[in-house]
This record gives C-alpha cells, structure tokens and sequence, in this order.
C-alpha cells in the first residue's frame, strides 16, 4: 500500500483555486478576439440593428474559444467545425422551443438527450471536444432565446459571425505564413539550450519534459500541415529536417547533462542562436556553434552539430525526404481510430450520468423557480463539466467566483448605459482578454465571459439590473447543484482515478523499456512518445486533484514524488537501455519490473522486488530509479535478494 503521508504536511488546495498559470500575453490574440466582438457591435449600434450584430458577435464566440495552436488550415478546420456544430446546436434549440409551446416536458427531454449525445462526440479528442461544448451551449441558447421569425435568420448570422472570425484570423496567415511550424522547430532548439542551462540543478527534470513535449509538438505540427497543404512544400520539407536534425543533438545533449556537473553558458548560448535563427527565418550559423563546443570540451556535441549541418542549413543529403522520416516514425505510434472514445468506456458511462443528472436537476430548479431566463442554469453546469478543463471541484467554485465579478460589471453597465456606446467600451477589453484568461485561470475566464455573454445577448433580450442579479443566482445554483450532484457523490471515484493514471504511467513505461531493448528505433521511438504523454496525463491528473478537498488532494500529494521518480525512469530508459548490453530474458528487467508494479498498483498483487546489489541488464542508473519509485508507491526500495 502506498505509505501514509507526512503528518505535518497540508496541501493549500484552496490557494490553487486563485493560482494563475504562466501564459505569455498574445498580441495577436488579443486584436483577434477584440475585433470578433467590436466590429460587429459596433456596426450595429452605429445604423441601429443591434440585435441583428449581436447574433453575428455571439457566432464569432467559437473562434475565440474554440481557437487551438497549430498550423493555420488546421486551425481554420477547427473553428468552422466549432461553429458549424453550435449554429446546429443553436437550430435544434429553437426547434425544441418551438416544440415547448405545447408540449413543454417533451422540449425538457429532447434537451436532455441532445446533451446527452454532444457530451458523448465531445469524448471523441480535443477538437470534439470544443465543437461539441460550443454546440451545447448554443442549444441552450436558441432553446431559452424566444427570436422572432423566420427561423433561418439567426442561424445564418451565427454562421456568418463565425466565417467572420475565420477571416480575421486569414489576415494573420496571410501575413505570416509557416509561423507555426516554424515556431514548433525553434522550440525544440530553444529546450536543448534549456536542457544545458539547467545541467546540474532540480531544475533539468523539467527542462528535458518540456523538450519531449516540444519534440512531439513539432512532429503533430508538420505532419498535419503535411496532410492539409496542397502547396509549399519545400518550406515544410526544410522545417521537417530541421526536426530530424535535433535527433543527434539531443543524444549529445542528454549524454553531457549525465555527469550532474553545470555545463558552461556559451553551449546553452550557442543553441539559443540556433533557436533564434529559426525562429527569425534566418541562415543557420552551425560552425560558429561547433566552435564553441569544440573551445568548451564538448566533442560529442560538437559532433552531433556537424552532422546535423546539412539538415539545418537546408542541404539536404540523405536517403529519404524528411517529411517522409517524419511520417513513418508517427506511422509507428499506435493508431487509434478517431470516431471512438478515448476514455475507457466505464469512464464515458460514468461522464455521461454524471452531466445527465446535473442538467436534470438544473431543468427541474427551472421547473420550480419563476426566475427570468433560467436557461442559464443548464448552460453553466455544461460548461463546468467539460471534461478538458480540468477539476470539476475547482471549475464549479471558480465559476462562483468569476460570476459573481461578472455580475457586477453587468450590473454596472446596464445600470448607465443608454445607447450601446458604454457596452461597447466594455466589451473591447473584456473579449481582448478572453484568450489569455482562459489559458490562465478558469475562474478569471468565467469573470470575463458572463459579462461578455450578457452584454452581447443583452441587445436580443433587453433587461435591467435584475436581470443581472437573476444572472447571478443561476450561476450560484448551476454551481451547487455540481458540487453536490456532480461531485460529493463521486469523490471517491476521483480518488481511485489517480491511482489508474499512475498505473497507466507504469505500463506505458514498461512497453517503451521492452521496446527500446529491441533496437527498433521507430517503434522506440513511438513508445517513448505514448510514455511520456502517459506521464503527462498523470501529471495533469495529479495538479488538477491538488486543487480538490483533502479527501482527494491528499491523495494526489501521496503520488507526486512517484511521478517525479517515474520522470527519472524514463530519463534513465532513453538514456542507458538502447546502449545497454545484451541479457538473456526474453523482455527486458526493467520493462518487467515495471509491468508488476502497474498490477500490483491496480490489483494489489505482489510487489516487485529490486535487489540492493546489480541487477543483470539492468543499468545502475535506471535500478536507482526504479527502487525511488517502488519506495513512493510501495513504502520499501529495496527487498532482499
């Protein structure tokens, strides 16, 4: 079992509440956003249709929250899916309004089950998941909205704010084209520099998972701008070696950073220029950095940059194109099919009857209270579900928070404006940050968001202050009714939750020591790839509970230094077993050792011993790391021989 935690430690799960995540400011963004919201409320304050352009606002909403990074035809792809699916969404909704009139409960229960099916398309990946939120909420919308007809008119201005911000966002494609992947190829670079800087401090665990984070960011960057661009090639090609050409550099890289020691500047420097060039779309200056790892005694390094000249210069000589390596080391991955879930199925199950009997709730609160457009109440709890933005807990009382800021700065527009004008001197800023605080914080996203919403479909339903406070007791009981239907009943099963993303973390790792044992360098190569995305999954899961109560944040404090010494496992896989000499198990030790702690994590089986001695096939690094993780999940490292 795993051991007790310290007594004397207490997790500060109500700090992390308000905790803002490190996102950089994009300008760009920003401009974005603000554009997709003013200029059509601006137009229609300016010849007085203001409904009209506050439908058309409303639609550019998915671009700005359903924007993802990427390559820009992605990224095109991705918004017009989002809003196709909420222009639908917002159809049926008035199609089960209309159906309302005279059948009210049938209209609750086709809202129910069209939820019900967007929730379970939205467990398809990251993209379904966006598209399928938007398409929610404007079901919601159109099904509380009461529009004068035709009934075509406000979804073609839906559809019509969102090719508006598709548009907008053109603009900057046309400007700069390529900026993602080449920002994607200069990342890598600028984690190798990271990596040396941190050699020989806490800080270098970090460093090397942000660089396989960049290296798997890159690969899924090109080989989909491969897949939807018809023309430019040569750029991508280029880009795609520069990739490639990172391979021997980060073996060099990850050998100097072994001994522990700090590395000197000038290497970290030297890379830096590389990542600088890149990034600036500039010829790649390779000798200056061979020569500075040649004057700083690093020959293997020095090396690594001479052979990987061609590839960074543009010279090109080798056997096959390099978008074509690239494609044939992700052929390796294991492919999953994309009109599945990608949750086990008892978790989809458990999702869906979690959000089924919130939203149930929620129209029954609607049913008993007389409260104004209490079609708020099942558009929060669907927003607070969505099962990518992280902790239930943390997103219900961060949505009372936010709303209660959002409330006030309603109330305090409506209170004086007369015209449309202040509205509009309010929504600017308000929509230029959307983008930044949704990366940052969801309750900061939920405080900027209610006003935006409220304002914008305030011109389709004019209302007063008590409107506004009408608005907040909704958000306050969507959040209840989460946190004590959606949540309390389910704490336990977070809790179990945990202990599957460790055990998960275990095998992945497991099926990357088995295959890097094999010389297979593709299929290494994607193993390595799905473990420490596995690892990532874990540790997401794991911050996410510490922001929970102690029932469920303890536990997550319990597992953290077992992530942080599964992190050293696979430091030490990529570093010792593809050089490792040969054994005579028919698997590799260590991948076995793995294999037994993720069943004895998941059924209790018995615990794999590490003798304290050396382990035949077994680097001395890696018998370390494994013995560091049996202690944090099992209580003992070491176990006679």
């Amino acid at each position: 079992m795993p051991s007790p935690p310290d007594p004397g430690r207490r997790v500060a799960w109500m700090s992390r509440l308000v905790r803002l995540e490190p996102v950089a400011f994009s300008r760009w963004d920003a401009v974005h956003a603000a554009l997709c919201v003013a200029v059509p409320t601006a137009i229609g304050a300016a010849i007085g249709q203001g409904a009209d352009a506050s439908l058309i606002a409303l639609g550019a909403l998915p671009a700005i929250t359903g924007d993802r990074t990427g390559p820009y035809r992605a990224r095109a792809r991705s918004i017009l899916l989002t809003v196709a699916t909420g222009v639908a969404g917002f159809y049926a909704g008035m199609l089960i309004h209309d159906i309302g009139v005279s059948h009210p409960w049938a209209a609750h229960g086709l809202l129910q089950v069209a939820i019900l099916l967007l929730s379970f398309i939205g467990t398809f990946g990251n993209v379904a998941s966006a598209a399928t939120l938007q398409g929610a909420v404007y079901l919601i919308v159109g099904w509380g909205l009461a529009l004068p007809p035709p009934e075509w008119r406000a979804p073609l201005l839906l559809a019509a704010g969102g090719v508006f911000g598709v548009l907008l966002m053109a603009v900057h494609w046309l400007r700069h084209p390529g900026a993602a992947e080449r920002d994607a190829v200069a990342a890598i670079y600028q984690q190798l520099a990271n990596v040396l800087d941190a050699s020989g401090t806490p800080r270098v665990r970090l460093a090397r998972r942000s660089l396989e984070n960049a290296i798997a960011a890159a690969y899924d960057t090109l080989l989909t701008a491969r897949a939807s661009t018809a023309g430019g090639w040569e750029v991508l090609e280029r880009r795609a070696a520069q990739v490639l050409a990172a391979e021997p550099i980060t073996s060099a890289v990850i050998a100097l950073i072994q001994g522990g020691q700090p590395l000197p500047a000038p290497l970290g420097r030297a890379l830096y220029g590389i990542a600088r060039h890149i990034a600036r779309d500039r010829p790649v200056d390779v000798e200056a950095a061979v020569l500075v790892a040649k004057d700083h005694r690093a020959p293997a390094l020095a090396a690594a940059l001479h052979r990987a000249e061609p590839l960074l210069t543009g010279i090109v000589h080798a056997a096959e194109a390099p978008l074509v390596a690239l494609a044939r080391h992700r052929a390796r991955v294991t492919a999953v099919p994309q009109w599945i879930p990608k949750w086990p199925w008892p978790d989809v199950w458990r999702y869906l009857l979690r959000i089924g009997v919130c939203v149930l709730v929620a129209q029954i609160f609607i049913a008993l209270t007389a409260l104004p457009r209490s079609y708020w109440v099942p558009l929060i709890v669907v927003i607070i579900f969505k099962p990518n933005y992280g902790s239930v807990f943390a997103r219900a009382l961060q949505s009372g928070i936010g709303s209660i800021i959002g409330v006030a700065v309603s109330a305090a527009v409506v209170a004086i404006d007369r015209n449309g004008w202040v509205s509009l001197a309010v929504l600017v800023p308000l929509a230029a940050s959307l983008p930044w605080a949704l990366r940052r914080n969801y309750g900061l996203f939920s405080a900027l968001l209610l006003p935006i919403l409220m304002l914008v479909m305030g011109a389709l339903q004019p209302g007063s202050q008590g409107i506004a406070l009408a608005r907040f007791v909704d958000a306050v009981a969507a959040c209840a009714i989460v946190l004590l239907v959606g949540y309390l009943p389910w704490a336990k099963w977070e809790r179990r939750q945990l202990n599957e993303r460790v055990a998960t973390a275990l095998e992945a790792l497991g099926r990357y020591a088995a295959l890097a044992d094999t010389r297979d360098g593709d299929a290494a190569f994607g193993a390595r790839r799905a473990a420490y995305k596995a690892l990532d999954d874990a540790r997401i899961a794991l911050q996410r509970a510490l922001s929970e109560p102690p029932l469920v944040s303890r536990c997550a404090a319990r597992w953290w230094p077992a992530l942080a010494g599964l992190e050293r496992v696979a430091n030490a896989i990529t570093d010792t077993v593809p050089q490792a000499e040969a054994h005579d198990a028919g698997m590799h030790p260590g991948a076995a050792v793995l294999t037994r702690m993720a069943a004895a994590l998941r059924h209790g089986g018995p615990v794999p011993a590490m003798p304290a001695a050396s382990t035949p096939g077994i680097d001395p690094r890696l018998a370390e790391a494994l013995r560091g993780v049996i202690g944090a999940l099992f209580g003992s490292a070491e176990r006679p021989t």
